[in-house]
């Protein structure tokens, strides 16, 4: 976004908001706003010319700004690779859990991000989840 002088909190989040349910109006972003909950950090690994992860860097493409929008102060950490593209995603007390994505489409990314943020609804937290956005935004999504 371009800073338009000074606006209030609210409105900016109101106006992400718009946009992100723009972006993707027909999937259920409910478990897109649980990211920064059930996560510590995700490490998105993929080349930037291979054709085994054109689906990844479409599915960023499509997704990134919504993404961050429901969850700003998330670490989603976009790394390459010269292997196969993956998921990297940490949870509590240092586990990790590894997703590979060769041979997926965009869709099937998706999915396979949506199954690492249901899975950390089993694991522990080892710090309080970072309140980016007030609950009734999370609601509303």
């Amino acid at each position: 976004l371009l800073w338009r002088g000074p606006q209030k909190q609210a409105d900016r989040v109101g106006e992400l908001r718009a946009r992100a349910r723009r972006a993707r109006p027909s999937e259920g972003m409910a478990w897109r706003a649980l990211i920064s909950r059930r996560l510590h950090e995700l490490r998105i690994v993929c080349c930037p010319e291979s054709p085994a992860s054109a689906p990844v860097r479409s599915f960023l493409a499509n997704n990134y700004e919504g993404l961050k929008t429901l969850n700003p102060k998330f670490p989603f950490l976009v790394r390459t690779g010269e292997a196969d593209p993956y998921f990297l995603a940490t949870y509590g007390y240092g586990h990790t859990e590894k997703k590979s994505l060769a041979g997926l489409d965009e869709a099937e990314v998706a999915a396979a991000l949506r199954d690492l943020v249901a899975l950390g609804e089993k694991h522990p937290r080892s710090w309080a989840a970072s309140e980016d956005l007030p609950p009734a935004v999370v609601k509303a999504v």
